[in-house]
């Protein structure tokens, strides 16, 4: 007897072994893309500046910031020979600096991220606000602290969206970043 006469026919057989793993494979990766969901709607939602925001704070960055924190952000350490030269800044500016021993904490980078990683964008909105009261850029409004931040963030890695950063925005500077 042959095993079509036993009602057994393989090709058959083979063909729903085929659809049964098939089946399990793409539950699995059903699933695997589900779990993956929360992590793709974070980074949707670390979006939280939008471009003109960046590019507005940049260029309030030039006109006050950039003079003691640098073009690059990277702050200053004191050395000789640092550009802009200390000495051709502001009074004010000159004297902060000298009272922190010729250091400025960097705004961009590993440092930054090291000491600002771990708190919200509310959280440092709240501290740029604090600096452009001492230092205000040309131009100053209600929102440039905003402005501002959105610069920074952009500069460490954030991305810019659809949303506009507010007083409001309260999302960890690492999921903005993705540091």
């Amino acid at each position: 007897m042959d095993d079509v006469q036993k009602g057994f026919d393989l090709p058959r057989v083979v063909i729903m072994g085929v659809l049964i793993i098939g089946s399990m494979v793409t539950a699995v990766g059903a699933t695997t893309i589900a779990a993956d969901l929360p992590q793709q709607a974070n980074a949707m939602s670390a979006r939280v500046f939008t471009a003109a925001q960046a590019r507005a704070g940049k260029a309030a960055y030039e006109s006050s910031c950039g003079l003691c924190h640098r073009a690059g952000l990277q702050g200053r350490t004191g050395a000789p020979g640092e550009l802009p030269d200390v000495n051709t800044l502001p009074a004010n500016m000159l004297q902060t600096i000298d009272q922190s021993g010729g250091q400025v904490p960097p705004l961009a980078g590993a440092s930054f991220m090291t000491k600002w990683g771990g708190k919200s964008t509310k959280e440092f909105a709240q501290r740029v606000a604090s600096a452009v009261g001492a230092f205000p850029p040309k131009g100053k409004d209600d929102d440039t602290y905003l402005l501002l931040t959105a610069y920074f963030l952009k500069m460490n890695g954030g991305k810019a969206g659809v949303t506009a950063l507010t007083a409001q925005t309260d999302v960890p500077l690492t999921v903005v970043t993705g540091r």
